[in-house]
């Protein structure tokens, strides 16, 4: 009570309320003259504002805000001024937690910072040239006054701060204070007015902010530095976060360069060859603390934020991380055995970011070789063995999982490690080739019990896939992930099916029968359904499958060569008790793909074969339930709204709801429309494009007949796209120009149709013969087909008539076309005429005239209608001779293969007969040689004299010429005498010594 009585009444009894005691505060704040007497006043309110706030605000909240745009000189006037307003404007909250600022109904704090935001006089402004004093206690104060009214109306104080001309300078310059403090208070004002404000981070950025805070978390001693220095980096990344031009600017600027050196670190070892196994002779004298992992998974996040897919600026960035260096560090980090599992998952989702659809990057990638530890002793004199970096990648997606990791914690890494190996092979078949050349049976070592063995990046995914037993089925992620990464390698790739097709299973030195890779893998699948293991193990196998025989007829050929295989996924979608739904919804879309894929001529078991086992056994309407069931069922549903190869967060934790890989769910939505027709349509009823395009509700593409042949509940489909395979092109045509009003166009002269109905009656007849040549010709191939013998003549002869027929239906199809113009023309000159003669007769021809000429735009209306249905029709009829050639073809093919044997016969008798004539042949040219010899002696020996005199007359040239070469040789040596004799150092000669 002392303090009311020293600004109060003199006796006790007139003490005054605190309020009154405030208000004459305040008073004196605003009336006072002597800046010592506003100075004790202030003082006064700043000790009564903690516990009586909302009295004092009230009271003296606009005197201390005028008194701070008028009396700014006094630093120890402007501290205490600004620690009251931070007073008044901070919410009440229990120590050590942050303060709610949620906005609610008669909150002081948040009406005394709307007071100070709505001051008329702008004391905002006031306060940002503030932070240009150099009294630490002025501008640290008031950086945390704007941070407490940031906290109650940022987005006021953002436009306030915009709208002054140095206001967002004023900010940025706190980065560059000596005094820690201030600095650090000015980077989290900083972080909190960018986090949404893209005009702020734009101005932020161009004031030199990244080499400041570049600079700051240098001297902070990199991403091993305190909280400081996640500090910057979180507001580096909020300047870099969905905004375009800053990102263009960091690059311009050379911020992707220094990227790579905060990834640098130095771990004791590698995850790399060892299985992740940590050395026991290396001493750990790094050690990853949580602010160190929380820093570097910052740098992460930004790197991946610079290069996320569909950005403009993605491949600049991703080429300039490759320029400067950044994939090398990020291997590293992401193979550092002591890192946290979070920090290597995001490195490896940054390689993938960065390689993903760059040609450039992915084949730098591919180049990279890691040099691994040899296995065993680490002190043994074992040369390291280069590796390529996708192999030890896989070999984290796939192998072992480290002893003393858990097996939630090590998830993550897996899931990075196969989105990698989905980006390194996304858009680029070369990668996808390669792999898939990797693809050998496992040997004796490269099982799954030893894991650490250097094997090939496709041994390593078989044998995963294969020996997951002797492993007692323990880590069920290992065969997730190795047929995920075996799918994305098969995914839209013929060759790469085919190579897989090759791979055999079994040792035929020891006497073991060579089984298909595929057929095995349907083993595995048996065998995990009947030892009751995780739903996962026989879902990633039959996705598997299905990703490999979508547009496959050859591997379907192979799987049925198992005839168990169909029993088994019979007995998976039949199955009333016991079966996971997900694990039924898989086997009947596989079923349905290997019947709709069905496709090879010398298929152990034909469509036909299999028809009955669906309609009967199955019946296609559980089948599509099935399938309709895993489709619509959540975990599927989740898969689906992954992005590709992400199945975790970056924290650690297995998704329950994990099912299904990315690769498998494409394919899914890529052909579950098709399917739902395919499984409905009879035996000899093919799709006509595997892509089922759809167009408003209705199905454009395909061919198969719905005649009584069909199966019940097929779609009818309305206007060509239903044409039966069997109807005849005369019978289309009639049926098109037997639409309502298809003739209406010759009413106005009835005797021009009847010429062109003649002839168009001529052509019906003369394309009716045609199709039923064709039809015959398709029934005699058909007989081919079941095991008739027809010579390649008779093929020969059937293909030059087929031309023929083609090229007379085109001849004809045109001249019809120009008679129909000719037709067309004549029409209109007669009703031109009858038009004239019209309006010479009748007084009322202006009427008439109206009349005739909406007829006539009628009339050219349907003519025009009837030529496209023409020229449609002829296109139709085009296709169909097209499809009979090829038909014609197919059976030419087929009818060889029935008379295998007898053309082997005749074939072994002609080489029979070229060799007897090759030994002929070979006896007349020693005879020939022989002759030519004889009359070459003979030759000879006329010419024997004539030979005589050339020798003896090129002998006495011989001894001429010896003569001249002897004077020589003694002219030469007199003049090397002479030279001597004058002083020339001559060296001897041969001629000399003698």
């Amino acid at each position: 009570m002392d303090f009311f009585k020293r600004y109060g009444a003199i006796g006790p009894s007139q003490q005054q309320s605190p309020s009154e005691t405030i208000q004459r505060l305040a008073d004196r704040v605003e009336t006072s003259t002597l800046l010592e007497d506003k100075k004790a006043a202030v003082l006064s309110l700043k000790g009564l504002s903690r516990e009586y706030r909302k009295e004092t605000g009230e009271a003296a909240l606009l005197p201390l805000l005028k008194l701070l745009k008028e009396d700014n000189d006094d630093q120890n006037l402007l501290k205490a001024i600004l620690e009251t307003l931070i007073t008044l404007c901070t919410r009440d909250s229990p120590r050590g937690e942050t303060p709610n600022v949620g906005a609610a109904t008669g909150d002081v704090a948040s009406q005394f910072s709307q007071t100070i935001l709505d001051d008329s006089d702008d004391v905002i402004s006031t306060l940002l040239e503030l932070l240009g004093d150099a009294d630490f206690y002025v501008r640290y104060n008031t950086v945390q006054l704007l941070g407490t009214l940031h906290l109650h109306s940022g987005e006021e104080l953002q436009k306030r701060v915009l709208v002054s001309p140095m206001g967002v300078g004023r900010l940025v310059d706190l980065l560059s204070d000596q005094r820690d403090i201030i600095r650090n208070e000015g980077i989290q004002l900083l972080i909190a007015m960018t986090e949404t404000n893209a005009d702020i981070q734009k101005i932020v950025a161009f004031e030199n902010a990244f080499d400041r805070l570049l600079g700051i978390v240098d001297e902070e001693g990199g991403v091993r530095g305190n909280i400081v220095v996640q500090d910057c980096l979180q507001l580096l990344h909020n300047l870099l976060n969905y905004n375009v031009s800053n990102q263009n600017f960091f690059r311009e600027t050379s911020g992707v360069q220094r990227l790579p050196n905060l990834l640098i670190t130095d771990p004791s070892q590698t995850a790399a060859g060892r299985n992740g196994l940590p050395d026991a002779d290396v001493d750990d004298e790094i050690e990853w603390t949580v602010q160190h992992a929380r820093n570097m998974l910052v740098v992460l996040d930004v790197i991946r934020m610079l290069i996320q897919p569909g950005n403009t600026n993605t491949v600049s960035n991703q080429t300039a991380m490759q320029q400067c260096g950044t994939i090398p560090p990020l291997l590293q980090l992401a193979l550092a055995y002591e890192a946290p599992s979070s920090v290597r998952s995001q490195a490896l989702y940054a390689i993938g970011d960065i390689i993903r659809s760059h040609e450039a990057n992915q084949n730098l990638f591919q180049r990279i070789l890691i040099t691994t530890a040899p296995e065993g002793d680490v002190e043994s004199d074992a040369k390291p063995i280069p590796e390529p970096a996708i192999v030890i990648v896989i070999r984290l997606a796939v192998g072992k999982r480290p002893q003393g990791v858990a097996e939630n914690e090590y998830y993550i890494v897996r899931a990075a490690a196969a989105h990698l190996v989905q980006a390194y092979v996304g858009g680029n078949p070369d990668a996808q080739l390669a792999l898939a050349a990797t693809l050998t049976p496992p040997g004796d070592a490269g099982s799954a019990s030893e894991p650490d063995t250097h094997q090939s990046a496709g041994s390593l995914i078989v044998s995963v896939l294969l020996d997951w037993r002797e492993t007692g089925g323990e880590d069920v992620w290992r065969v997730w992930y190795a047929s995920m990464l075996l799918s994305t390698i098969l995914r839209d790739h013929t060759e790469c099916k085919e190579q897989a097709l090759k791979i055999t299973i079994g040792d035929v030195t020891k006497g073991e029968e060579p089984f298909p890779l595929l057929n095995e893998l349907m083993s595995q699948a048996r065998q995990a359904a009947q030892s009751e293991c995780d739903a996962r193990l026989s879902l990633a196998i039959f996705t598997l499958v299905c990703v490999w025989l979508v547009d496959f007829p050859r591997g379907v050929s192979t799987l049925l060569d198992e005839s168990s295989n169909v029993a088994f996924l019979v007995e998976q979608i039949n199955g009333s008790s016991g079966v996971n739904a997900l694990v039924q919804g898989a086997a009947a879309f596989l079923f349905g793909l290997v019947y709709q894929f069905d496709l090879e001529p010398e298929t152990p078991m034909s469509r036909e074969n299999l028809y009955p086992i669906l309609s009967k056994r199955v019946g296609a309407d559980q089948l599509l339930i099935r399938v309709q069931r895993l489709r619509d069922s959540k975990e599927f549903q989740y898969a689906v709204g992954l992005a590709s190869g992400t199945h975790s967060n970056a924290y650690g934790g297995i998704p329950i709801e994990v099912y299904f890989d990315n690769v498998f769910t494409d394919v899914f939505k890529k052909h579950y429309e098709g399917f739902r027709v395919a499984v409905r349509l009879g035996p000899g009823e093919v799709m006509a494009n595997p892509n089922y395009a759809y167009l408003q509700g209705g199905m454009a593409g395909y061919a198969g007949s719905v005649g009584s042949n069909s199966v019940p509940g097929t779609p009818s489909l309305a206007g060509a796209a239903s044409i039966s395979r069997a109807a005849s092109p005369a019978a289309t045509l009639a049926t098109l120009t037997s639409a309502p009003g298809a003739t209406s166009v010759y009413g106005a002269h009835p005797t021009e149709p009847m010429v062109a109905q003649s002839e168009f009656d001529a052509l019906n007849d003369k394309l009716v013969d045609q199709s039923s040549q064709i039809e015959a010709l398709k029934h005699e191939l058909e007989a081919a087909k079941s095991g008739s013998k027809i010579d390649s003549s008779e093929t020969s002869e059937q293909l030059a008539q087929e031309r023929e027929l083609r090229a007379q239906a085109e001849a004809e199809s045109a001249s019809y076309a120009a008679e129909i113009n000719v037709l067309r023309q004549e029409l209109s000159n007669m009703q031109t005429q009858s038009l004239e003669a019209a309006l010479a007769d009748d007084s009322t021809g202006a009427v008439k005239l109206t009349e005739l000429e909406g007829q006539l735009s009628e009339l050219k209306i349907k003519s025009e209608q009837d030529s496209s249905n023409w020229n449609t029709l002829r296109d139709e009829l085009q296709k169909k001779l097209a499809n009979a050639e090829k038909q014609v073809v197919k059976a030419a093919a087929a009818g060889r293969n029935t008379n295998k044997k007898k053309e082997q016969q005749q074939a072994t008798v002609i080489e029979s007969l070229k060799s007897d004539l090759k030994a002929k042949d070979d006896e007349i040219s020693k005879l020939n040689l022989l002759i030519e010899e004889l009359n070459e002696k003979v030759k000879a020996v006329d010419s024997v004299e004539e030979l005589k005199e050339k020798i003896a007359g090129l002998e006495k040239e011989q001894e001429d010429l010896l003569v001249y070469l002897a004077d020589q040789d003694q002219q030469s040596k007199e003049y090397r005498d002479m030279l001597r004799k004058h002083g020339e150092d001559i060296p001897l000669s041969d001629d000399d010594d003698e």
